[in-house]
């Protein structure tokens, strides 16, 4: 992995313009292309922070576990999605609730349950 990072274009404290390598192969890119070196920080390039007037790239761990935490709290949906009973089920279901034979609507709704257990939604 290469440990250093030539900042050659940033706006909005994000980069939008590097390369990355050794620290000789970065300052060359510099030297040709303008910008700064510094090392490489940890995390994905969505996450880093540049600061010009330090000449720094900075993690902001903060806000990618934020986006993590906010990924995670809706994964459950779609996880659920791929498994609870066809709706079609539901109707049939109803149809037969209606006409005094339950055993399909309480199948039905223990399977809903099975899924909400197996799959709860994160606190």
């Amino acid at each position: 992995m290469e440990k250093f990072i030539a900042v050659v274009g940033h706006a909005d404290n994000k980069i939008t313009k590097y390369q990355d390598g050794t620290e000789e192969f970065c300052n060359a890119h510099v030297a040709t292309h303008g910008g700064f070196v510094c090392a490489k920080p940890d995390g994905g390039i969505n996450y880093w922070v540049v600061d010009a007037d330090k000449e720094t790239l900075t993690y902001d761990k903060s806000k990618d576990d934020s986006d993590i935490a906010s990924a995670n709290a809706v994964a459950y949906k779609s996880a659920r999605a791929e498994v609870y009973p066809d709706i079609r089920d539901f109707a049939d279901a109803y149809y037969w609730a209606q006409k005094g034979d339950n055993s399909k609507m309480t199948a039905y709704i223990s399977a809903c349950e099975k899924v909400k257990a197996d799959l709860p939604k994160p606190e």
